[in-house]
């Protein structure tokens, strides 16, 4: 029974038929609605400073991820010019204690 046509605003309900709605009175309980109103607290945050409040936490959140990942770089970076090192022949061949047989004195 719930009509919605296009030109209907977002949460506006209609009936095809309205003689099949069933509608009834309900008696207000006033003491229940007092307490309701007594407690009831509006709150109007300042949401402009709440959301720079969030980005500055988000921001940090992120430059000390990028400080991690800039550690683990460097360190990587480290180890592999480290290993480069065991790797290569150059502190075994090289500078004046090695001779070549290239010198041309042979034999």
């Amino acid at each position: 029974n719930l009509k919605k046509t296009a030109s209907m605003v977002d949460g506006q309900v209609g009936f095809h038929r309205p003689e099949n709605v069933r509608r009834c009175k309900i008696a207000k309980n006033n003491t229940i609605v007092r307490q309701l109103e007594k407690s009831k607290e509006e709150l109007h945050p300042d949401l402009a400073q709440e959301q720079q409040a969030r980005m500055r936490e988000i921001q940090k959140q992120n430059k000390a991820q990028r400080i991690l990942d800039q550690k683990k770089k460097k360190m990587e970076e480290l180890e592999r010019k480290r290993e480069k090192e065991e790797r290569s022949y150059d502190r075994i061949v090289g500078g004046e204690t090695s001779v070549s047989d290239m010198n041309g004195t042979a034999d």
